[in-house]
């Protein structure tokens, strides 16, 4: 876990060497090698003592440090291309691949809010995906199960959010006006426009992390809470489609996304266990 994490801050740390990089970038630039570091050198698992504070934030620290590194992710991709962003080129694949702008027309073509309603309702759900399954497993299983679920959301998000930094798309919410008319005025509409209203990084679209995070969550539940695995593969599924209804994300955007969330959820244990088998252990 500790390397996983430090190999994320030194790779998107790189970003500011960029040319548009702010006046406190080696401020940030220290920060990020001074954590790197740290991460490097701590030993593998925060505690031997099972059910300690020292083992609970050893297991969880990545996802509890995730919003600051979600929010950082704007200043980056800005320091290396000063603004700039790849709408343009998604756009093109999407309607190569779709004959249209789906975030833009899906709720046009569908104003209804018995619809709209459970849409916007999946889509904030991503947030207790997050972090519920985690400490149910870690409450179920113990340690390692835990860090194994860590370890896997932490992978596929440190994934995106280096195309974040690499690869800025702003998404259909920069670019197009929300849909509008009756479905406006009910509360989950509502809720979910005003978290990302709050809360949104710039040039964090493409692939959606949203859904590429509820699919690892989903294949971490299939591994470790089976009975939970429908819920949490209905609420993706809900979520995949409101990211595109709301106009939070292209289309492509979700498929990208549940490709790549797919293929590195798989792929985690296995890294997991090959960086903890290299000298000096705790990855």
């Amino acid at each position: 876990m500790n390397r996983l994490f430090g190999c994320y801050l030194l790779l998107s740390g790189l970003a500011l060497l960029g040319p548009h990089r702010p006046a406190s970038w080696p401020l940030l630039a220290a920060a990020h090698l001074v954590l790197a570091a740290l991460a490097f050198a701590l030993p593998h698992g925060a505690s031997s003592q099972r059910g300690s504070l020292a083992r609970w934030l050893g297991d969880f620290y990545p996802l509890l440090v995730m919003p600051l590194l979600y929010a950082e992710l704007p200043l980056l991709n800005q320091a290396l291309l000063g603004g700039g962003y790849f709408d343009d080129l998604v756009i093109g694949w999407e309607r190569a691949l779709f004959g249209g702008a789906p975030a833009r027309e899906f709720a046009a073509a569908a104003p209804w809010p018995w619809l709209s309603e459970p849409l916007h309702a999946a889509y904030i759900s991503y947030y207790p995906i997050i972090y519920a399954p985690p400490l149910l497993i870690a409450w179920r299983s113990g340690h390692e199960a835990a860090r194994e679920a860590v370890f896997t959301l932490s992978f596929v998000f440190f994934a995106h959010y280096l195309f974040f930094v690499y690869f800025p798309v702003e998404g259909p919410r920069y670019r197009f006006a929300a849909p509008g008319g009756a479905i406006a005025d009910w509360p989950a509409y509502r809720l979910a426009h005003a978290l990302l209203e709050a809360g949104s990084s710039r040039g964090a679209a493409f692939p959606s992390s949203h859904v590429a995070v509820s699919i690892a969550t989903t294949v971490v539940c299939w591994r470790r809470l089976r009975a939970l695995t429908p819920l949490v593969a209905l609420l993706t599924i809900g979520l995949a489609v409101g990211a595109v209804y709301g106009g939070f994300h292209y289309a492509i955007d979700v498929v990208a996304a549940a490709v790549l969330g797919l293929l590195l959820a798989l792929a985690a244990p296995a890294l997991q266990r090959r960086l903890e088998r290299a000298p000096g252990g705790g990855a």
